[in-house]
């Protein structure tokens, strides 16, 4: 996919820390911006991706937070498709009935 935006959601963390149903509502809240994103996308005619948290620690960094006050806890690229060749697109599973 070429990359034409990408997003990161910052929260503020540090409460979720100590009350358990602050981060599920947290990750709850993360999920209904991706899919916000998804409609908006689609309504473009462009592709994207919900990225959980594989980059968050760069983000951080990138942003200066080195504490836990407030965290990257979902990204999202929007873009184009790009084919690779090095990718299958046979059904999984072929062997089996």
């Amino acid at each position: 996919m070429a990359i034409l935006q990408y997003y990161a959601v910052l929260a503020m963390f540090a409460a979720a820390l100590h009350e358990s149903w602050r981060y599920r509502h947290l990750l709850w809240e993360c999920g209904m911006v991706g899919q916000a994103l998804y409609l908006e996308a689609d309504a473009a005619g462009v592709l994207s991706t919900g990225i959980g948290c594989f980059f968050d620690d760069e983000m951080h960094t990138l942003l200066g937070i080195y504490n836990y006050s407030w965290q990257s806890p979902y990204h999202f690229t929007v873009g184009g498709a790009i084919d690779d060749a090095r990718l299958s697109t046979l059904p999984p599973y072929e062997f089996q009935p």
